[in-house]
Parts: C-alpha cells; structure tokens; sequence
C-alpha cells in the first residue's frame, strides 16, 4: 500500500505541473486559473487530511504551507506565464501569527505571491474596520489605527522585510506599504497595518452609519476587475462574506452586508458594458459565501462561466457543471462526456472550491469565442512530495522569528489586545512561549472532520468546562454551588489536523482558537438553550441555503442529544433537537444552567458561545497574563452597558483575561497531557441522529447520519450543500 501511495503522490503532482501542458500549449485560446482560498494565516506546513481522485483518504504528516504554494504556483505559470491567480476568503486569520500581528505576518509573504484579484473572507473583518479599510481599501475613509491595534501592528513593518533576489527586491515589482491613513486620521509612524499590493472586490460590502451619511451605500471595493490576457477578457466579479454581521459585533462597525444576489444582474451588466469588456468577457465570481449558495447561485445565472466558492472549506476533486437543471460532478483526469459538454454549451456554470493550503486549484478553460467549450480542472495536493521554493521560505523565515526559539533569538513577547484595550499597559492576552512548544499528545485524529459530533471539538468543550467548573462552584453566586453544568465549543471549520502518535504544539492550539475571545459564564434557562441550540442546526442544515450560516455544529460537554434531520422541522415538530440531556437527565425547560465557554469581544453580555440571554455573566481571569497556570478567578465585565458607541469600543474582559488555549494547556496537564479516543472520540454519541417517526427514536444507520445522503452533488463533501430535513 505504501509503494501505491507513493506512486499516486509522485503521479498527482506531477499532474498537477505538467499534466494539462498540452491542454494549454497546443490551443492558443486558452485561460488557466490557478485559485487558492481560505488560507487562515497558515505560513508554515502542518499535518493533513488529504484526498485522493477516487474521494478517499490518506494521512499526510507534513502539507501546506506558503513555500509550498509558491512552488506550485511558480510550476503553473511556468507551464502558462498567463495565467491568472485568483483568492478569495479568509486570508488574515487563522493563527498565532497572525493573530498577534492583526494579519501583518501573513500580508507580508502574501504580498509576493502576484495576486490578480483577492476576495475578502469573513474572519478578514475580525481586527476591525481600521485594519480593514487601511489594508484592502483603495479609496474612501482610512481612519486611525485604535490604539489597542497599534500595539501588535507595530511588531512588524515593512523595514522587516528581508530583501531576496526575485522575490522582495526592487527588480521583482515588490511592494510594501503600512498606512494609507491621512491626517486627521493619521497612524503614527510604522504602526500602520501591512496594506496588500493586489486588489480586492466585493460587489455586496457597504459603508454605514457611524460614517457621514454622505458615504452610506457607498461601496467600500471596487465590485469587480477586468483582466486582459490576450484572446479573452476575464472579468472578476467579488461577492464578500454575508455573515460577518452575526458575528462579534466589533467586525462589522461602519459596513452593511448584503447577500449579493439582488446586485449581481446588475454588475453583470455593467461588466459587458464596460469598455475594457467589450461586451465580451469570461465571467468569473469569485464568493466566500459558501459552496451551497455558490451553487444556487451558479444556478440562477446563466452568464455566470465559473463560480470559484470559499467558506466552507471543501475540495472538488472533480469539478462540478452546474445549471439550473441541477449539477454533474465531472470525474476528476477524465475528458468530459457528451452530456457535460452540452451543459457548458447550454450556459452552465463550472463550480470548484480549494480547501486552506493543502490544494491549489487549477482550471485550463478552452474557449470558443467568448464560450467555455471545454476544461481541465485539477484539485492539486499540496502535500509533502511538493518542495518548498527557497525564497519564500527565506521569508516565512523572517515572519517566524518571533515566535520560534532559533540559534540567534528568543520568542518575542506578543500581546493581543482586542477591542477596546486602549492602554499598552494593559496586558490582555499573553504569548510568551515558542509556538512549537510540546503540549501534548493523541492516540486518535485531532481534526474538525465531521459536520456534526468530532473527537477535536469533544476535547475543547470537556477542557473548558474542567478547568472552568471548580472556579465556578467556589464562587458565592447562589445556583453555581455545583459547578459548571455545560460547556460547548464553536462550530469552526479551521484548525490543523495532528494525526495519531504525533506531538500536540502549541502552534496547533492556536490554530484550533486563532481568535481572542475571553473564556466567560452566566446561567440559562433550559429553554433559551434548546432554542438556541435549534438555532443552530438551522444556520447548518436550512433547506434555504441563503439561511445557512456555514461552519458546523457545537461540541458539547456534558450533554447528548438526539436530533432528526431527515423529518424535521415541521411546524407539527418545530425543532430539530428530539432530545438533550444534561448529566444524563433530561433538560428541563424551567431550570437554570451554569454555561461555560467564550465571549466575542463586544457581544450583548448575555452571550456565551452564541447562545443569548444569560444572566450573573462573568469572566475568568488569570493572576499573572504570562502564566497559562497562574490562579484563576472570576471577574465582572469592565463595562456592561454603552460597550459600542459609534466607532469606540469599551473594554469589558478583564486584563488578564483567560483565554480558550491556556484552558486547553490546564486541561493537558491534568490528564497527563495525552487525548485519547477512548476519552473523547465521536463514538461515544454526544450527537446522534434519529427517525423520531419510529418508536424509541433509534439511531439511523450510519450512511445516513447526516439524514440526507443523497442531497449532494459528491458523497465526500463533509456537509450536504443543500441542507437536509423536509
């Protein structure tokens, strides 16, 4: 099996290079995308989940990474020096790194890549609109960097930049900027945020109040560009994340969001009308709003040629063709059939989606005038057979000082501060240790790899709810003499895989929580958790895939439930949710549970973990911020009412507040630093899925767990793209 495994690899990327080289050189008019997306800060290689043609697994120890892309990217072009790179989604978050530096330490090696068109992804807003705007922003408001901001903007510049031939020197047309800002909005020297040097779209971002009325409905980017690559025009048309507002309130100050369907008719349109169009482009939307929505929406527009979808971190390994007949998934190495070339000729859309660093996409289109009428599409494994380029790994070098013990240097002390935190006094979140320090082990698979219940997301929410639970029962507030009842974790899709027998760093940690919520508590009642947890499943499995939120369901700590996806909701049922238990008792509506997890910075207080309406909302705080194992206690908010106000942010974590990595560092220690699936592995059936029409409300058979294993253009998608229930 080995010796297969080698030659699959060997084979795929020499695909991968070289294997659609004909393809491209014996036809003059053809247009080769290479498309990347949802790279969640990633800069160095990591342990991965990886697939074959066939949809099945195998196990890589070493992918990804911006050296390996960049190997990859550089074959492409080699192959087509027209071809043009395409992102879109989530590109600034996902790491210690970059989350310590709002994004700087990933733009910085982005910067030279040459990027034709970038499209932001929600978790791009996360810093706040001044990161934003002075990063991505071409024109309009740039306003002054908070202060808070400028604490971790400041770690690099662009005097940090290392020159490489080729790479960030003069000859090679790179570029570094910090700050567009002008007075009276103007950053201080070097503490301006790392601005990208390659344009961003998105027809559906706006500006809003607290802005001047005068810039309302103003876009915020430019709604799409055109590139001219000889024979063919490429028009890109950019559709941003449409969920950003049920997010931490801080993301979305000064922006309105819109879904982009309502506008794309138009933008069509003007693109045909435009005179560098010609009334005769490829039209290509690039959208983070996921691959169900991408889907519908490729569906619904006839002009539409190819829809490059993010968000929710699939791969197609066969592209799909997709109509408003419905979609064909194409056999990935395979010429197409007759029927799939007649859609295309008929109008259809090719619909692809990359998955974070492990893949590159690359499209060879044929054209026939301004018609697709035929096309490669290739899911390039970004694994360990593919060498790192030099260059770009001299500069992710540099990106890494800090935060990596080497021969010549020590771990810089990093500090994240988030809204709010004015003061550079002030603490808030600590990272003094090397970010590949040991922090334990697994006997099993540590990835979020399952739509619904997953061994990764079992752990985090038993960690919280540990290290949180006897702070909880020694405190004074009366009904939390018994601890914390419950403790969920987020429905993420990010997070790098550590596969059995391998170490745990602390570098995984923080991919599995690149953000900085506070670890927080409050009470509920049991009926604002059902409803919320109902909720939930909705934004997941909503048969309206303009209703889901992307990202998958909670971990849960402390609970089982069973839920009926196949039958339910009707009105005669209302809730997905057929049982929850907590402690092994049923859930009782009327009474009050202590609920331990994290807090969005900026949120209502009576959030915890997108469940609202709790009350006694407190956070825990640490006695040293640079003692993950310091004494914990528990603390009021800092401010509790008037947090936004116009474009300010109060602070309302605590100083030192804890954050999720240091509870799942304590919580390491404790169990003698080792998940096991024995522990924590998704058989032990916190969520199963049940035909509530039968008595008992037996467990459905395993091919249909996720109810509808049918509702899917490609059985190895990890979520059905159209929902699932009635």
């Amino acid at each position: 099996m080995a010796y297969i495994r080698l030659i699959y690899i060997v084979f795929a990327v020499t695909l991968g290079c070289m294997g659609t080289q004909a393809f491209a050189k014996n036809n003059h008019n053809v247009v080769t995308l290479i498309e990347m997306g949802d790279l969640h800060g990633t800069l160095v290689p990591h342990a991965a989940i990886m697939k074959n043609l066939d949809g099945s697994e195998y196990e890589a120890p070493s992918a990804g990474g911006l050296a390996r892309l960049k190997t990859v990217v550089n074959n492409i072009r080699a192959d087509n020096p027209e071809a043009v790179l395409l992102s879109v989604g989530d590109l600034t978050h996902g790491s210690a790194e970059a989350m310590f530096t709002v994004g700087d330490a990933m733009m910085i090696p982005m910067n030279a890549f040459g990027i034709d068109v970038y499209t932001p992804g929600n978790w791009d807003f996360g810093y706040g609109a001044a990161v934003f705007r002075n990063r991505f922003t071409t024109f309009g408001p740039k306003p002054t960097i908070p202060g808070n901001i400028r604490t971790m903007s400041g770690y690099l510049g662009c005097d940090d930049v290392p020159v490489i031939k080729g790479l960030t020197d003069a000859d090679s047309g790179y570029t570094c900027t910090e700050n567009l800002a002008t007075a009276p909005f103007q950053t201080p020297t070097s503490l301006g945020v790392i601005k990208a040097n390659f344009p961003a779209v998105a027809v559906n971002l706006y500006n809003a109040a607290p802005l001047p009325t005068g810039l309302h409905g103003q876009r915020v980017l430019h709604p799409y560009k055109i590139i001219d690559r000889g024979d063919t025009k490429i028009a890109v048309i950019g559709l941003t994340a449409s969920i950003v507002p049920q997010q931490a309130d801080t993301f979305n100050i000064t922006f309105r969001f819109t879904q982009g369907v309502e506008e794309l008719p138009g933008i069509i349109n003007d693109v045909k009308n435009d005179p560098d169009c010609g009334g005769d482009c490829l039209i290509v939307v690039q959208s983070e709003l996921g691959l169900s929505q991408n889907i519908k929406i490729a569906q619904s527009f006839e002009d539409i040629d190819v829809m490059y979808s993010a968000h929710t971190h699939e791969v197609t390994i066969g592209a799909l063709i997709v109509d408003k007949n419905g979609d064909i998934r194409t056999s990935p190495g395979e010429p197409l059939s007759a029927q799939e070339v007649s859609r295309l000729a008929r109008g259809a859309a090719i619909v692809v989606e990359t998955n974070r660093d492990m893949y590159v996409g690359r499209l060879d289109l044929k054209m026939g005038g301004n018609k697709v009428v035929d096309f490669d599409w290739e899911a390039i494994p970004v694994d360990g057979s593919v060498k790192e380029d030099e260059d770009m790994a001299k500069l992710v070098a540099a990106m890494e000082e800090d935060f990596v013990a080497g021969t010549d240097n020590a771990v810089s002390h990093h500090t994240f501060m988030p809204g709010g935190f004015a003061n550079p006094e002030i603490k808030g979140l600590q990272l003094v240790d090397d970010l590949d320090t040991i922090v334990g082990n697994t006997d099993t698979l540590l990835l979020r790899h399952s739509v619904l219940e997953d061994t990764l997301n079992n752990f985090i929410a038993d960690a919280i709810r540990e290290v949180t639970s006897l702070v909880v029962e020694g405190s004074s507030v009366e009904g939390w003499e018994y601890g914390v009842d419950i403790s969920m974790a987020n429905g993420f899709r990010f997070g790098n895989a550590v596969l059995p027998g391998q170490a745990i760093t602390l570098r995984d940690l923080y991919t599995w929580f690149p953000i900085a919520p506070a670890v927080n508590v409050a009470d509920f009642s049991g009926q604002s958790i059902q409803n919320s947890l109902n909720t939930i499943l909705g934004a997941v499995f909503d048969r309206n895939v303009f209703m889901q939120r992307g990202g998958w369901y909670l971990g849960l700590a402390n609970m089982e439930q069973k839920i009926d996806l196949k039958n339910r909701p009707f009105s005669s049922s209302g809730s997905r949710v057929v049982e929850t238990k907590i402690g092994g008792q049923p859930l009782d509506l009327g009474k009050r549970y202590v609920f331990a997890s994290c807090y969005g910075h900026g949120n209502p207080l009576d959030d915890v973990c997108r469940t609202g309406g709790g009350a006694n909302f407190k956070f825990f705080q640490l006695a040293d911020a640079d003692d993950y194992a310091s004494a914990i206690t528990l603390a009021e908010p800092v401010n509790s009412e008037g947090v936004i106000i116009g474009p300010n942010v109060k602070q309302v974590a605590p100083n030192n507040f804890l954050h999720p990595v240091h509870a799942l560092r304590r919580y390491l220690d404790s169990i003698g630093g080792t998940i096991t699936e024995a522990q924590f592995g998704a058989g032990q059936g916190r969520v199963v899925t049940v035909d509530s029409k039968n008595p008992g409300n037996l467990p459905q058979p395993e091919s249909e767990q996720i109810g509808q294993p049918d509702n899917t253009p490609d059985v190895t998608f990890v979520q059905p793209p159209f929902g699932a229930g009635p």
